[in-house]
């Protein structure tokens, strides 16, 4: 294990880093810079006090491929698909369909349809089961999806946390739809449920915003969005690593997760900077 010491804003930090576990994780989306106090600028630097900021490096871009209904590839210009791989995680997306401001329950794709939280596994729900709702809850979708074997698969279940949010676009502001359209459109400017429930309370679940970029805790019983996945992140060894850069402050409360999930290797990153 090797151990770091960083300053940050005049506080001193013992950081490790070791050997680790972890997923691929598409890049965030951002191409924009900013000073200390949130306006745009361009590329800083080198030697500038900015130059760390997650806007300069374009490391794992995201790739996506569309799947029909059988789960076979279409070619990017197709304009019927039924679900969408991402190329970076593996995972596979449920499409929306139907946005109309029209509630369809006989439709699971449907984009307007909302749905409470619910999960009566105990050794997943966190403590409390959610709120029951006669077809219209994330289990019921979910166990609906399955018996029809919507793509012909019976294991598609709700994203964790990290998982939805990999597929936001943290380049594009409010009021969204934070995504790549292109490839997901119908795509609701709102909250969308997640697996992942809060610690500490129970009653709640957490839900990513795709209008605002931002992930919230909400109770259970909230109606909200939902988008359908399978598949797995996959799993490889990460190499060792140190970062040490004292002068990195942290700019405009925009510090994406998903960039500390990334692994910074040179030789595979590509710079959105034209002086990189």
């Amino acid at each position: 294990m090797n151990k770091t010491w960083v300053s940050i804003f005049g506080f001193t930090v013992l950081m490790f880093t070791a050997v680790a576990m972890t997923a691929p994780v598409p890049d965030t989306g951002r191409t924009n810079n900013y000073d200390v106090a949130g306006n745009m600028i361009t590329c800083p630097s080198p030697g500038q006090t900015l130059i760390s900021q997650d806007d300069t490096y374009i490391i794992r871009s995201t790739s996506y491929t569309k799947l029909d209904a059988s789960g076979k590839p279409l070619p990017d210009s197709a304009t019927s698909w039924s679900m969408v791989k991402d190329n970076v995680t593996g995972l596979i997306w449920e499409m929306k369909t139907n946005k109309n401001g029209i509630m369809n329950y006989n439709d699971h794709h449907d984009a307007d349809n909302t749905y409470t939280w619910y999960d009566d596994d105990p050794a997943t729900n966190g403590g409390y089961e959610g709120t029951p709702n006669k077809g219209k809850d994330t289990k019921d979708f979910i166990n609906d999806l399955n018996s029809s074997k919507f793509g012909g698969y019976s294991d598609w279940r709700l994203p964790t946390l990290k998982e939805l949010s990999s597929i936001v676009n943290y380049n594009i502001s409010s009021p969204g739809p934070t995504i790549n359209t292109t490839y997901f459109p119908n795509t609701q400017s709102s909250f969308y449920w997640t697996s992942t429930p809060s610690p500490g309370y129970d009653y709640r679940a957490w839900v990513v915003g795709f209008d605002d970029n931002n992930s919230h805790n909400y109770g259970k019983y909230g109606q909200y969005y939902v988008r359908a996945v399978r598949g797995r992140l996959e799993i490889r060894p990460a190499q060792p690593r140190n970062w040490n850069n004292s002068s990195a402050p942290i700019v405009g409360g925009t510090v994406v997760a998903r960039r500390a999930e990334i692994q910074m290797n040179t030789q595979q990153t590509s710079r959105s900077c034209s002086w990189l």
